[in-house]
């Protein structure tokens, strides 16, 4: 991963702007702003530096160079958005999972996808564990309302977590949808919205997903090992897509 990218997602772990992180490290915002457009390329020390300014450790590892998960995002971003999918999901996973995207892209209250399958909708190359769409609502009180008006409720362990949170509901024909909610690594819909993008799945379904960085955030601080797994693909992803 690139230093701009590390210096990027701790800051924005942090929930800090480029002035909040020039305040704490004593270094000038344009100096910040610089490293993060990668205009400027910093030292080790200095990427350092400002990870332990956000509260958080770098920590490095060296392990021997795979190029496979680059490959595989290349071959993917080749790829629509729905064969994207259907590379990685069985058949009615990718039916299940259109019919939870058409449903959240008709819906009244603003969304966010994120999780597995919005990862892979962006070029991820790893398979999701389900067609699950996970997402995080602008209003989860209102969206709360839509769900319960044409969804049928899962009651899961997951509804009751203190972080972390997923909220399942089924559509009656089929596909899942679940509600995230304090998420860690990241803040609420308006910080995923500034980097998150729209995806056309079909001519009748464009839902926003978030950036993925902001996948790789979540991924990274995620206390689930499923979500930490994620972490490789979308640190392939990032590069390619940064190339």
């Amino acid at each position: 991963m690139r230093a701009q990218d590390v210096i990027r997602i701790a800051r924005d772990r942090a929930g800090l702007t480029q002035q909040q992180l020039a305040a704490r490290s004593g270094r000038p915002r344009e100096t910040i702003a610089r490293w993060e457009s990668g205009s400027q390329a910093p030292s080790l020390e200095a990427v350092s530096d400002l990870v332990a300014d956000c509260d958080l450790d770098l920590v490095l590892r060296l392990t021997r160079r795979d190029t496979t998960l680059v490959d595989r995002v290349r071959e993917q971003l080749a790829l629509s958005p729905p064969k994207r999918l259907a590379r990685l999901l069985p058949g009615d996973g990718v039916r299940d999972a259109k019919r939870a995207l058409r449903w959240l892209a008709g819906a009244r209250t603003p969304s966010i996808v994120v999780g597995q399958v919005g990862a892979a909708l962006l070029g991820a190359p790893q398979r999701p564990d389900s067609a699950q769409i996970e997402f995080v609502s602008e209003d989860p009180v209102a969206m709360d309302r839509e769900l319960r008006a044409s969804l049928v409720l899962v009651d899961v362990d997951d509804r009751w977590r203190d972080e972390d949170v997923r909220e399942p509901w089924t559509l009656p024909t089929g596909g899942t949808l679940a509600m995230a909610r304090n998420l860690p690594g990241t803040g609420d819909y308006r910080d995923l919205k500034r980097n998150s993008s729209y995806v056309d799945f079909d001519a009748r379904t464009r839902v926003l997903v978030a950036h993925p960085r902001d996948l790789l955030r979540i991924g990274d601080a995620s206390p689930r090992d499923s979500e930490r797994a994620r972490v490789p693909g979308l640190q392939a992803l990032l590069e390619v897509t940064s190339e």
